[in-house]
């Protein structure tokens, strides 16, 4: 889809983001739309810092915090905040195919969640939040079925207010510049 979007067409480019928008759910355009506001707030990164650690630590690295399970957010220098904000609100929207999560059914009668890293004859190994690596014999494995979706749950603005919003992609765009060697732009 990213091709697409980027497309040297530019009648192309613009059907493909008409048909990437139209197949967005009601719901998180109407979520986006409501935290547009967030954008022209004045924010403070280091309560963004805290944000990130309590919510997306467990699958995002940036600096020396959180693991790496999900793309690699720390490289936001070319990523607007509106971009930002659309990603966290609408993780189901651009997923790179690295990181789409499967549903896993053991013989034992557990059910697994996370992205698969490894696949082999004999084995499959899936990457879960926190970095916890789960390695399963084929054997044990009743059915593997990829959800289609991101990992990154949807609905983060039902514990992410919009000023927390705010905060967070400040943290995101700013993290380089918090150890004060570099001063903060305003």
């Amino acid at each position: 889809t990213d091709r697409l979007l980027k497309h040297r067409d530019a009648d192309v480019r613009s059907r493909a983001a008409k048909l990437l928008a139209d197949a967005i759910p009601t719901d998180r355009k109407q979520v986006l739309a409501e935290y547009q506001v967030v954008l022209g707030m004045k924010a403070d990164p280091r309560r963004g810092e805290a944000i990130f650690k309590k919510n997306c630590a467990t699958c995002h690295r940036i600096g020396t915090l959180g693991v790496n399970v999900a793309p690699d957010i720390a490289d936001s220098r070319t990523k607007t905040p509106a971009q930002i904000l659309t990603d966290v609100l609408q993780p189901n929207r651009a997923i790179d195919a690295n990181y789409v999560s499967y549903n896993v059914a053991a013989a034992d009668g557990q059910v697994l969640t996370g992205i698969l890293t490894s696949e082999t004859a004999t084995s499959i190994t899936l990457k879960q939040p926190e970095g916890k690596e789960v390695t399963l014999l084929r054997s044990e494995v009743e059915e593997l079925r990829s959800s289609g979706q991101s990992l990154m749950p949807e609905g983060l603005e039902k514990t992410i207010g919009h000023q927390e919003m705010a905060d967070l992609i400040s943290f995101i765009k700013n993290w380089r510049y918090l150890d004060g060697n570099v001063p903060l732009s305003p």
